[in-house]
């Protein structure tokens, strides 16, 4: 390790951030995020480290050091993978999602400003109205989004020279501007509230729905309390201040949506002490009193589940209600194909199996399972058996 590399070594801040490896000739090799950015840095200059292939190959031509501090590590997470998809850094998995992340545009120099989901925006469209994002679960943008529009109705797409309101007018979703069913003040009024709660001025909001869900909880109407606990979730989501200093333009900020997942996957990875967590296999056995038996392989690749690896297995050694045994055929032929190349998914190593069962199941089948593959179960519980 040269001078310069172990100066900045002792020097990294313990905070949220981004690092670069580089070359001699100044070539990004690697780019990672890291809650805290000296321990994780510093965590590959251990030998231990070293069993990995690709760091293995890579630390020795690591010659300079590059990071970028950011406020909390969604930020760290969006600049890593916009980074990478700029950089294309050797030593970097290919991120093979070109999908954006999703933000909140509202276009303020119209007469009658219209709001939407946008995944891509140009310069020009970006200095025309306001921004709010980027955030990475779409589904919880959708939800916010709908929820906004029942409370302020506004439009998406606004046409004067249409004769007629659109669908939304009749739903209620769209007041109908060009039409003269709202005036311009009425509905600057509504886009203004939008602007308020979308830049964190919705704590008075918020607190009134807690207090509604509590309320549920105690007269026992526990959908409408979970429904209310998922809207709250949501709105508190999209009210996390995301700042980007880093590029001069939003558009270069195209990366994974997937982010959530992510953050999901690393703590994962953090409490069962697994490096690089890319595939967990879960298990269930479906029969009618042992009869017409099948075991289920659901698979999950880097957090989303992945269809095109499922797989069914019909039972062929048991004809009577035997959970446990069936179980022990199904992954007994599963790991008789591991490493073929004759099927993708059969032939790809799991990192951890999942089963639904408890000690017993495990017991029978943890016998017959590499030791590197983690073994897990999920039990009821005694309180919860019907």
């Amino acid at each position: 390790m040269n001078e310069i590399l172990e100066n900045k070594l002792e020097s990294i801040p313990q905070v949220p951030g981004v690092y670069r490896f580089l070359d001699k000739n100044g070539k990004i090799l690697y780019i990672g995020k890291a809650l805290n950015l000296r321990s994780r840095v510093n965590s590959y200059f251990r030998s231990d480290i070293y069993d990995r292939p690709r760091i293995r190959q890579m630390m020795p031509k690591v010659e300079d050091l590059e990071i970028t501090e950011t406020n909390n590590e969604i930020e760290a997470l969006v600049l890593e993978s916009a980074l990478i998809r700029k950089y294309k850094p050797k030593y970097n998995s290919d991120l093979k999602d070109d999908k954006s992340y999703a933000w909140i545009y509202v276009s303020t120099e119209e007469d009658f400003p219209t709001v939407k989901i946008v995944r891509t925006l140009s310069e020009d469209e970006y200095k025309k109205g306001k921004l709010f994002g980027p955030y990475p679960s779409g589904l919880a943008v959708k939800r916010v989004f709908t929820y906004l529009r029942k409370l302020y109705p506004f439009c998406t797409s606004c046409d004067p020279k249409e004769d007629s309101p659109s669908l939304y007018y009749h739903l209620g979703l769209c007041p109908g501007p060009y039409h003269g069913y709202i005036s311009k003040e009425d509905y600057r009024k509504n886009i203004n509230e939008i602007v308020k709660f979308l830049s964190g001025r919705k704590k008075g909001q918020i607190k009134k729905m807690e207090r509604d869900m509590r309320q549920y909880s105690k007269e026992r109407k526990y959908e409408k309390a979970a429904k209310l606990r998922d809207r709250i979730n949501d709105l508190k989501y999209l009210g996390q201040n995301i700042e980007f200093n880093y590029l001069k333009d939003a558009s270069d900020y195209k990366s994974k949506r997937e982010i959530s997942r992510n953050l999901s996957f690393e703590e994962l990875e953090m409490e069962l002490d697994i490096e690089n967590l890319k595939r967990i296999e879960c298990y269930d056995i479906s029969n009618i009193q042992g009869k017409h038996a099948y075991g289920s392989m659901v698979v999950s690749t880097n957090g989303a589940l992945n269809r095109s690896h499922y797989r069914i297995f019909k039972i062929k050694g048991k004809d009577t209600p035997d959970d446990p045994a069936m179980l022990k055929e199904v992954l007994q032929r599963r790991i008789k194909h591991m490493g073929s190349e004759k099927d993708k998914s059969l032939g790809s190593k799991p990192d951890i199996i999942l089963i639904d069962g408890g000690k017993s199941q495990l017991g029978i089948i943890k016998e017959y399972l590499p030791k590197d593959i983690l073994l897990m179960g999920i039990s009821k519980g005694k309180h919860l058996k019907r």
